[in-house]
């Protein structure tokens, strides 16, 4: 019997126009009423994914910063976190400078950037056409090397990009050789369309994301499953991306979303139906809410390769 649910959010949890459905909220609630802690697990901060939480009856524990610190709702408080050491994020911001990498500080109270490009204007323009709280945008601070020498806030996440793959993948041979930290490389380019009045802008460009060392959303997953005497075999993990590789491949039960990249879907026990499609509701209905063995009318199991399921309804 599956007893903890781990869901990421974006391209997950929400739909491509940043939505929850109805069928999805409703398909948590009635899991939650039936004690499966359903937890939700991000690369946003805690103030973002609190706010999704709330609205969806999930868990008051909360996986934020892709694995670097679980916050408990209920209490209001951070129970478990790592930080990435300051004298390392002043040697990567010199590095960053030095070498003229783009980057993104974050803390709990805003993004720091210099400008906005990459990623950062990605969120600034979802920030600007966003009409719910589900963005999950944080405050920039237009700031350099001696604003975060200062500040006092924990920062668990750096994000590195660039639009050229062969300075990115430089920058990430730099980054090898520091100490202290978790590179998570994304494989691919990243493609963003996005609108500003009539026009589309197009954004490409390759991303890293920096953590504190042996950081990831499985760590984190683990420190909850040793506080409620859980395993691995109890555990559903549904993601969609680079960042869920670690609790796909380490849950009982990985589920990857047809939506999703194929470093995710390579390692998944499951692939769901997209995050169009309601693909969370559905295995939440036919893996805890049913019997595993239970045949849905009009709904059927193929088997792939690897020994991997395809849902489809």
């Amino acid at each position: 019997m599956y007893k903890l649910v781990a869901i990421d959010i974006d391209g997950t949890l929400l739909n491509s126009r940043g939505e929850i459905t109805n069928k999805t909220v409703e398909t948590i609630k009635k899991v939650s009423n039936r004690e499966v802690k359903v937890v939700l697990t991000s690369g946003r901060v805690t103030n973002s994914v609190k706010a999704i939480a709330q609205m969806i009856d999930a868990s008051p524990y909360l996986i934020c910063d892709n694995g670097a610190s679980i916050y408990n709702v209920s209490t209001e408080e951070t129970i478990w976190s790592k930080e990435i050491d300051k004298s390392t994020v002043i040697d990567l911001v010199k590095l960053f400078d030095d070498n003229n990498i783009y980057y993104m500080i974050f803390t709990d109270q805003e993004i720091i950037v210099k400008n906005l490009k990459h990623m950062a204007l990605v969120f600034y323009m979802q920030r600007h056409n966003c009409v719910d709280e589900n963005s999950g945008i944080s405050q920039f601070k237009y700031a350099g090397l001696e604003y975060i020498s200062q500040i006092t806030s924990p920062i668990r996440r750096i994000v590195v990009c660039d639009e050229d793959r062969a300075i990115f993948n430089s920058i990430i041979n730099k980054l090898t050789n520091f100490s202290g930290i978790s590179l998570m490389a994304s494989p691919f380019v990243a493609h963003k369309v996005m609108r500003h009045g009539d026009r589309s802008i197009v954004l490409s460009y390759s991303y890293a994301e920096l953590l504190p060392e042996d950081t990831n959303k499985w760590s984190a997953i683990s420190e909850l499953m040793a506080r409620f005497h859980l395993s691995s075999s109890e555990v559903v993990a549904i993601g969609d991306n680079f960042n869920d590789i670690q609790m796909i491949q380490n849950a009982g039960l990985g589920v990857a979303m047809n939506n999703g990249a194929s470093v995710a879907k390579n390692v998944a026990r499951i692939i769901a139906p997209s995050n169009d499609e309601n693909g969370v509701a559905l295995i939440l209905e036919r893996y805890v809410l049913r019997k595993l063995n239970e045949n849905k009318e009009g709904g059927r199991l193929t088997f792939l390769k690897a020994n991997r399921l395809l849902f489809c309804e």
